[in-house]
């Protein structure tokens, strides 16, 4: 069966470089499932959650903002956070989100204002993928 080559990057490291089925992301224009030997791409990416279909297994990861490209059957990610669902500190982020929360509710910079609205926008993004997939 044909596969897709994945690399999901982030500024501290390679997170993923592996050969996959199927992811399926969130970009600016919505959801996309991407395919081996899928048309030339290049999306910005939505904090959300990115599945990733290999060896008949489903993984999920929530990402933060960032770029995608599709060439030559390879899917570059590039993005400020990826985090395994599993790996996801419910706690930590549930911490996150309300000290975003706080600072929106003070006077802030635009700077200090675009900066919190990611970091919550991030922490609602991990938020859901690790309650989406928590064991029961």
């Amino acid at each position: 069966m044909s596969q897709l080559h994945l690399k999901i990057v982030t500024p501290e490291k390679l997170i993923l470089d592996e050969e996959v089925s199927q992811v399926n992301v969130s970009t600016e224009q919505g959801e996309i499932g991407i395919l081996p030997h899928h048309a030339n791409l290049m999306a910005k990416l939505e904090p959300g959650e990115l599945v990733i279909k290999r060896n008949g297994k489903i993984e999920s990861m929530a990402i933060g903002d960032g770029f995608l490209q599709v060439t030559d059957n390879t899917l570059t990610v590039m993005t400020d956070l990826a985090t395994l669902a599993a790996d996801i500190d419910e706690k930590a982020v549930e911490d996150a989100k309300k000290r975003a929360e706080q600072a929106l509710s003070q006077t802030l910079s635009d700077e200090e204002y675009a900066e919190t609205m990611a970091n919550l926008e991030k922490s609602l993004a991990q938020l859901r993928v690790k309650r989406r997939h928590r064991v029961r």
